[in-house]
């Protein structure tokens, strides 16, 4: 019996706002926007972080990143500017390490990984692979990295040394460019330039997750990589242990070979950063933190106002429909079925807003991924979310209205005109 109550009373608030649909619509606007932004950019943000998260995981746990300074020195409360005078770190800094480490059992110099990262646009005859990462290598990056060559051959010293026009391609720029056919020296163009493709790497351990977003880079020469995007001074070296040594004991060594080839004294803090896996892991986590924050942040003053314009709405109706609410309370209606009514009229119009939202913003987190190829990542929680937030700010909204209708005299309201 009481379920029967609630459908007819669910029904009776439908069928109100389906009477003035455009005034519903504009009411549920600010709700609508604020949940947009959190479906959407939670779209996005997470199928970043997944992408980012799977990449860091996949380089394993035996390898540290030299680079000249990073988001964990800013963090920390380093100054920018002291951390952008620091010393460049470049291929001989790599040459340096691989001759004097006992602990390195692999060292590789990377240019491009830097933030923002090097992005080029690659195309074949009409086919293109846009939002693709560039990365300028060293030929020791195959085995220091986490890729596995499939067809042609790698980045040799002669290219690094001449310059050489060649690439490697990921396995996801492959199926983009050349879905049918062998790329084995096709030539394909990297903003503009033509370069001859000599390799093509397997299908990494994190693209099961992400898609080809994981596969979706081009490797050139280190030396080549200027010609693309100018003397940035922003290398990485990627070191990996030898079996059987702990990293630990590596990253001693080599915050050593630095130091001194730096002359800094036993009491001058590093003008480098090394950073491990578990580093970058714990770095990365903070940063999308702090998006996430910024998105609740921005998100929540579109909800307020939303809020807002239903509880508005919501006393416009309860002030027309008071003779309404008099002839119903003369029939026998309680307090509380009056009050159940409008604030299920509250709590539809808020959930309305919020299924609007959701579906907008998976919609342009799609549409982002379709004509990026940016990650996206849809849970459905994030749906569950939006529905649930919408409804409560309904309840919310709803109940000062509701209640005030549930008030009204039956015979002064009878008397409204």
């Amino acid at each position: 019996m009481r379920s029967l109550v609630l459908t007819e009373v669910l029904k009776m608030a439908w069928n109100s706002l389906r009477a003035h649909k455009m005034r519903s619509l504009l009411t549920v606007l600010g709700i609508v926007i604020g949940i947009m932004m959190v479906v959407g950019m939670t779209s996005l943000i997470r199928g970043f972080d997944k992408s980012i998260t799977g990449q860091i995981e996949s380089m394993g746990s035996d390898t540290l990143y030299l680079v000249k300074w990073s988001g964990t020195g800013v963090l920390a409360g380093g100054d920018l500017r002291e951390l952008l005078a620091r010393p460049d770190i470049d291929d001989r800094d790599a040459e340096a390490i691989e001759r004097l480490s006992e602990t390195v059992g692999g060292v590789s110099v990377m240019y491009g990984a830097s933030f923002p990262p090097a992005i080029g646009a690659l195309s074949y005859r009409g086919e293109r692979s846009n939002q693709t990462q560039v990365m300028g290598v060293a030929p020791a990056f195959l085995d220091a990295g986490d890729m596995e060559l499939d067809l042609g051959r790698f980045v040799t010293s002669i290219d690094v040394r001449n310059r050489s026009d060649v690439v490697v391609i990921g396995n996801g720029v492959r199926k983009a460019l050349f879905p049918t056919i062998d790329p084995i020296n096709r030539r394909i163009r990297i903003n503009g330039r033509e370069y001859r493709v000599v390799g093509t790497i397997k299908e990494r351990a994190a693209a099961s997750m992400l898609g080809d977003q994981a596969d979706n880079f081009a490797i050139v020469p280190s030396g080549n990589f200027r010609k693309l995007f100018g003397a940035r001074p922003d290398a990485m070296i990627i070191l990996r242990a030898k079996n059987g040594i702990p990293v630990e004991d590596m990253q001693r060594d080599v915050e050593g070979i630095m130091r001194a080839r730096h002359g800094l004294r036993a009491d001058q803090p590093s003008d480098f950063e090394l950073s491990s896996q578990e580093t970058l892991l714990e770095l990365w986590n903070n940063l999308t933190q702090y998006f996430f924050l910024t998105l609740v942040a921005l998100s929540s003053v579109a909800l307020m106002v939303g809020g807002i314009g239903v509880m508005a709405i919501m006393l416009v109706s309860v002030t027309e429909r008071t003779r309404e609410i008099g002839i119903r309370k003369a029939l026998g209606a309680r307090s509380s079925d009056v009050l159940i009514q409008f604030l299920a009229e509250a709590v539809v119009l808020a959930a309305v807003g919020g299924l609007m939202g959701a579906g907008v913003g998976a919609s342009v987190g799609w549409i982002a991924h379709k004509a990026t190829g940016f990650p996206i990542s849809l849970p459905w929680w994030s749906f569950a979310i939006a529905v649930g937030t919408s409804s409560l700010i309904g309840i919310v909204s709803g109940i000062y209205p509701a209640n005030r209708a549930a008030r009204l005299d039956p015979v002064e309201a009878l008397r409204y005109e």
